[in-house]
């Protein structure tokens, strides 16, 4: 209780206990609510503001009642009572009848919102499965004010115990030097300019040393800078992207060693005999090696799209791009006719890089699995149903069709299982692709021709 020298105080003070409430005289300078929160639990906040000014009105909106200067003459029956009504309607003043603080206290019923707002706030403060702390940031660092549960649970220590320590006295990080993590001098500069901060940290634990994605969120407070700071647990999340990693370089660096083996094996075969039908089992080999080899490069492709996004998208010009990708392609199988053709020559649509992977993918799609000489036509249209905002590209070839189960794992339309499932990934690969910068794949077929479309969006102005 916050010191009030007049002994007619004393009927205010009894009344804590007599109406189970925390009550304070206040001298209007501020009081840290969160802070006495923390030291009276559940119990409710009543405030006797020194004055009915607009400065007492302030210093006392994080109480949850308000009381009368004159309560400090009141007696612990008429107090209680007076709380009793007040807790009934929710309101957030005690009067004596007199309207002396009503001008500024039920002005809008700020402290009724802002009571409400705090207990929202702390609700989730409290439940948050992640490791939240409310930091004050002073000239020596960043001082604790308040931990939530999941703090002390994961970082082992006590919540009360904590409040005022410096949180570097509190949480420690490995001796080790961990690549790509942020100093914490680096974040605390970052959140005293005021910046919603992200980063790699790694901590120690109730249970070793653990990774986490830090979140600092500053906000300012009497003139003081605080900030709310998350720790999401992403130990589990790295390493098993460590793995994938390892795994991923091991198998397609000897599946590449492997499968040049048996190509060469299989060619001096060839060169050696002069039986067809051990000839045309040694060239069945070397294609299905060469097949191969071009999933392993497939799945390395689809890996950097996945992996390393292409965040910033651009302008791109639409007739440009098909020439281009037609030119490539006409190089590279010259036995395909290919040709390219957009509606309009300003199409243009808002892409990276990846659209052109997706476009080659699709190309060599149709020529390999299309006949000794296949057609295939790259266009360009505006979308029919909205064409000012999304654009068509379409790959349209004459061979016999991507098969419905391939269609529908990419599509999502069936589920992939041991007996459904696509044999390549080269769909997988345009499908990521595509929707890497905003669009969707479909499939249709137009006068026995495989059309698929690519549905991107249409870029606007210069």
């Amino acid at each position: 209780m916050d010191g009030s020298d007049d002994e007619s105080g004393d009927g205010v003070a009894a009344a804590t206990t007599a109406a189970s409430v925390a009550i304070l005289v206040g001298d209007d300078t501020g009081v840290d609510f969160d802070r006495l929160r923390a030291t009276v639990a559940e119990t409710p906040i009543a405030y006797c503001p020194a004055t009915t000014t607009a400065d007492g009105v302030a210093a006392a909106a994080g109480a949850d009642f308000v009381l009368p200067q004159d309560a400090t003459a009141w007696g612990v029956d008429a107090l209680d009572e007076q709380l009793s009504v007040a807790r009934a309607t929710d309101a957030p003043v005690v009067s004596d009848g007199s309207g002396a603080m009503d001008g500024n206290l039920r002005e809008s019923d700020e402290t009724a919102d802002i009571r409400r707002e705090h207990e929202r706030l702390w609700t989730l403060f409290e439940n948050l499965p992640d490791p939240v702390v409310d930091a004050e940031h002073v000239g020596e660092g960043p001082v604790i004010r308040a931990a939530n549960d999941a703090f002390s649970e994961v970082f082992d220590c006590d919540r009360g115990a904590i409040a005022g320590c410096r949180i570097d006295e509190v949480l420690t990080s490995p001796g080790e030097a961990v690549a790509g993590n942020t100093p914490p001098e680096e974040i605390n500069e970052q959140v005293r300019e005021g910046e919603v901060t992200g980063a790699k940290v790694r901590r120690e634990t109730a249970n070793g040393a653990r990774t986490f994605l830090f979140r600092g969120i500053p906000y300012a407070e009497n003139g003081t800078v605080r900030a709310f700071g998350i720790y999401t647990d992403v130990t589990e999340i790295e390493r098993r992207e460590r793995h994938v990693k390892v795994l991923d370089r091991l198998l397609r660096h000897n599946l590449r060693n492997d499968l040049g083996v048996v190509i060469g094996r299989a060619e001096n075969v060839i060169d050696r005999t002069d039986d067809p039908v051990i000839e045309e089992e040694a060239t069945s080999l070397i294609q299905a090696a060469d097949r191969l080899i071009g999933l392993s490069n497939t799945a390395k492709r689809i890996r950097r799209i996945i992996e390393n996004p292409v965040d910033e998208r651009s302008r791109t010009e639409l007739p440009k791009l098909l020439d281009s990708v037609a030119d490539d392609a006409r190089d590279r199988f010259p036995r395909a006719t290919i040709d390219a053709a957009a509606d309009d020559a300003d199409l243009a649509v808002l892409a990276t890089s990846d659209l052109r992977l997706a476009l080659e993918e699709l190309v060599e799609n149709a020529v390999v699995h299309g006949s000794d000489t296949p057609t295939v036509e790259l266009r360009a249209e505006p979308y029919d149903a909205a064409p000012e905002e999304w654009v068509d590209l379409l790959v349209i070839d004459d061979g016999p069709g991507i098969p419905e189960a391939e269609r529908a794992a990419v599509t999502g339309t069936r589920d992939i299982t041991q007996l459904q499932h696509g044999s390549g990934l080269g769909l997988w690969l345009v499908r990521w692709a595509v929707e890497s910068v905003g669009g969707d794949v479909g499939f249709d077929r137009r006068d026995d021709r495989t059309v698929v479309r690519l549905r991107i969006r249409r870029a606007t102005g210069e």
